[in-house]
């Protein structure tokens, strides 16, 4: 075999080898869905908070924000609503261990209330973990 002809196949041989171990810049990295879709910035423990009655806690996103506000809070349950764009999308009396759902650019989150502390005297708290 002449030597010209076995570097020519090599060369193609090594081309063949780097197009298919990926090494091509010709490729494209795949997206996941969650790579492609908006998201509210949660770290993947979530978010545990422990909030005063008629405060607000701001969930900022890749697309806007949510609030999650806390009303009024009695001995077993608190009025939370859940809110974007100024616009109220679940308001409720949650007991203690319930949850509310909401949805977010397609993609669902939970908000749990663990604990209801109200004091005899003085403003009520609700724990929460936000998923």
């Amino acid at each position: 075999m002449n030597m010209s002809k076995v570097v020519s196949q090599v060369i193609v041989l090594l081309g063949m080898v780097w197009a298919v171990s990926g090494c091509s810049d010709t490729k494209t990295k795949p997206t996941t869905k969650a790579e492609s879709k908006h998201h509210l910035n949660i770290p993947a423990k979530g978010i545990e908070s422990l909030m005063e009655a008629n405060s607000q806690k701001v969930i900022e996103g890749t697309d806007g924000s949510v609030i999650v506000a806390i009303g009024e809070v009695t001995r077993k349950q608190a009025d939370i609503s859940i809110k974007r764009n100024d616009k109220i999308m679940d308001e409720r009396l949650v007991t203690e261990k319930e949850s509310i759902q909401f949805d977010y650019e397609g993609q669902s989150y939970t908000v749990l209330v663990k604990n209801i502390k109200k004091p005899l005297i003085g403003e009520g708290k609700v724990e929460l973990s936000i998923q």
